[in-house]
């Protein structure tokens, strides 16, 4: 609020002096003013601040490229509008890693590769095998000219494989069948197949196999009271049904006991050397049927004459299931090892087959 001041008038030294009063005339008293000085403003009007209404947009990647991951290879679809702005790319300047589009249709290139090909990168984690390719978009000057209006890009395309196989180590005991014996005393066997550990003296405890990885198995009969026997591996085929004569299939043990996944395949698969006649162990390389990305091994319990056959189950998902049915039989230690009764491995190194235990003559 304003504040009154008393303002009183006095001599200023640099103005000229008046002069003296004259005795006869009357003296005349100077009057006092009051004047009114403003003082600040407590409460001054502020000024709206306007601001500006801003919205962040997050750019939206255009749907233009399109991967497929096979088996063997990878297939990739590019539209030609690839960066999503109208403009039409020339096909010469997008790349698979530095190989050309296949093929150009209605404004879509079409690339394909192995997945070793085409400069691919491949990873491994704990539970995926990856393969990367780089889809490269290099422009050209436009015309003649040093101009460009778009700027290099890269996409980066994987294909993740799993790794996993997973296997029950739990042995299953087969249902009784008759075996005849040499004396014709009708008896009755144990058989069993086992996981194993790597140095086969104990049953496995884990159920996880990554592809490649030797799966050790143990197929063995239980003597008890019988006279000493010679336990055999007759036979054995992969399924992805519970039925050994489902299609796909793929027997890997035929021919009475030979075991046939290496010349195959060349994976290192095959009987090692008896330690003792009522076991037989062999080793099998982990893998997995051609349109599945997911596996487990079921072996399951069938019927064969004079024979018992065994059954073991690893899974590694509910709804993916490899079946493995396997037939055993056992003869007495007595009987020659013959061409109905063998286990024969076969080595690509020598391009031949060997039998473990006895002449190599039973395998031909």
């Amino acid at each position: 609020p304003p504040f009154e001041a008393r303002i009183d008038s006095t001599q200023n030294p640099q103005a000229p002096q008046p002069r003296a009063p004259n005795p006869g005339q009357p003296q005349v008293r100077p009057q006092e003013s009051l004047k009114l000085i403003p003082g600040p403003n407590l409460n001054p009007l502020v000024k709206p601040v306007q601001t500006q209404t801003f919205e962040q947009r997050v750019p939206v990647p255009p749907t233009s490229v399109a991967a497929r991951c096979g088996q063997r290879e990878v297939n990739v679809e590019v539209k030609q509008n690839f960066l999503g702005n109208g403009e039409l790319i020339r096909p010469s300047d997008l790349t698979l890693g530095g190989c050309a589009a296949l093929d150009i249709d209605h404004h879509i290139l079409r690339f394909q590769s192995d997945l070793h090909g085409c400069s691919s990168a491949i990873r491994m984690t704990e539970e995926d095998l990856i393969y990367s390719f780089s889809l490269l978009y290099y422009p050209a000057p436009i015309d003649n000219t040093f101009i460009f209006k778009t700027n290099p890009t890269e996409v980066v395309i994987e294909c993740h494989y799993q790794r996993r196989l997973y296997v029950s180590s739990g042995a299953m005991m087969p249902t009784w069948k008759p075996f005849v014996t040499s004396t014709l005393a009708e008896q009755k066997l144990h058989f069993s197949v086992r996981l194993m550990t790597e140095d086969w003296q104990s049953q496995r405890s884990s159920s996880a196999y990554l592809l490649s990885d030797v799966i050790n198995i143990e197929a063995a009969v239980d003597l008890g009271h019988h006279v000493p026997l010679r336990v055999f591996v007759d036979s054995c085929v992969a399924t992805v049904s519970p039925d050994p004569n489902s299609q796909p299939r793929y027997p890997f043990i035929n021919n009475h006991g030979c075991l046939s996944d290496t010349e195959v395949t060349g994976a290192k698969s095959y009987f090692m050397p008896r330690r003792r006649e009522d076991k037989l162990h062999f080793q099998l390389r982990a893998f997995r049927f051609h349109n599945n990305q997911r596996n487990s091994v079921s072996y399951e319990p069938s019927s064969h004459l004079n024979a018992v056959c065994a059954s073991l189950k690893y899974f590694p998902t509910e709804d993916m299931k490899l079946y493995i049915t396997c037939n055993l039989k056992a003869t007495q230690v007595s009987k020659p090892i013959d061409s109905q009764h063998k286990a024969c491995s076969y080595l690509t190194e020598a391009r031949r087959w060997v039998a473990s235990g006895g002449d190599n003559k039973v395998c031909s």
